[in-house]
């Protein structure tokens, strides 16, 4: 966060952080930080009710964004793939079989190697 107190948080809008460890909430500038520390399905419904009726967007590693596949609540994804290694970690896929029959998948290599995937949810 350190970062952001010296120019401001980008982004005017409340913005929930998973977390096990909770803490008071964090205002920078027009920003409010809530550190929550609850399933995906709580946090989601707090995010909708703070954006009354605005699109709420998930950002995370692989562990939080599939908890939020898991409780079905992602209508849709973009995935960037660089092609690096960086070790261990967890997978983005692991436990994710059957996505491709909950979601219309389009993918774009571009000449860097980087791939977009971009994941639209079917039938809402």
């Amino acid at each position: 966060m350190a970062r952001l107190v010296g120019r401001g948080a980008p982004y005017g809008t409340p913005v929930y952080v998973l977390t096990h460890r909770p803490r008071p909430d964090l205002v920078l500038g027009r920003t409010t930080f809530h550190f929550v520390d609850a399933p995906a399905g709580e946090v989601a419904r707090q995010a909708r009710e703070a954006a009354a009726g605005l699109d709420v967007q998930v950002s995370g590693g692989p562990t939080t964004v599939r908890e939020f596949l898991d409780a079905d609540l992602v209508d849709t994804m973009h995935v960037v793939v660089v092609p690096i290694v960086l070790g261990r970690g967890s997978s983005l896929w692991a436990g994710q079989e059957g996505l491709e029959e909950r979601f219309d998948i389009r993918s774009t290599t571009t000449p860097s190697g980087v791939t977009h995937h971009e994941f639209t949810r079917r039938g809402r």
